[in-house]
């Protein structure tokens, strides 16, 4: 027969390990996500320049049709019969091939922020809910718009796992590239402050009427975290 001592150091055993396994956890489900919504990203991009691919071929083939018939080498039974095959069908064929991919496309991420210097590549989503920074890097909700001026928050959990989601943000310094990919457009910013804020400060997020500014919002410390940590950037001309 078991002794209850016996038992209870079994429990302890297994209780230490879920806890030790917890991190590993917790990286493997913020790594799944994030590939996930950046998989998602890149589809979106790749549909969006298939379209505009597209556009172009049917372009093209309706003025060759135009041409050709200013030359009076095609008449007008022709230019129909063309343009139904050449256009109408390719757009029909290309709208539903897109409407297709795009069913498995994950509307919610908006962008990709890259920071080279940490090895730190993180999809971005609109809106910095819980299950959003659970995911990935997050807008914060009143904000400025990416490209724009004014001062644009992007909040991110620091991960108590090396290099997971802004955890090695305090390696950012003075005059680092923060690279932001978003409606097929890419935005570098060089950092210019760090800073450690309370909580409360949003004065963080405040902008002017001149600059185009970059702003990430993470916990500090790691553990147990009573304070902001801030990194302030300026969108390079």
């Amino acid at each position: 027969m078991i002794s209850w001592k016996k038992w209870l150091s079994t429990g302890l055993i297994i209780a230490g390990l879920g806890i030790a396994a917890f991190p590993i956890a917790d990286k493997l489900y913020a790594d799944y996500w994030q590939n996930k919504l950046l998989e998602a990203y890149d589809s979106q991009l790749t549909l969006n320049e298939e379209a505009d691919q597209q556009a172009e071929a049917d372009y093209l083939a309706l003025q060759a049709i135009y041409e050709a018939s200013d030359a009076g080498e095609a008449n007008s039974e022709d230019i129909t019969s063309e343009l139904s095959t050449e256009v109408v069908d390719t757009t029909e064929a290309t709208t539903a091939t897109t409407t297709e991919k795009s069913k498995a496309v994950d509307k919610s991420v908006i962008g990709k922020i890259k920071i080279s210097k940490i090895d730190l590549i993180m999809p971005i989503l609109m809106g910095a809910t819980e299950k959003n920074l659970n995911r990935g890097a997050a807008v914060i909700a009143g904000t400025s718009n990416f490209g724009e001026i004014g001062n644009v928050g992007v909040a991110g959990h620091r991960g108590r796992s090396y290099g997971l989601f802004f955890n090695r943000l305090n390696e950012i310094g003075k005059g680092d590239i923060i690279e932001i990919t978003t409606d097929n457009k890419v935005y570098k910013y060089t950092v210019y402050e760090t800073l450690i804020v309370e909580p409360t400060d949003i004065s963080v997020l405040y902008k002017n009427k001149e600059d185009k500014i970059l702003t990430l919002v993470t916990c500090d410390p790691v553990k147990n975290p009573t304070h902001r940590l801030i990194i302030h950037a300026l969108q390079n001309p």
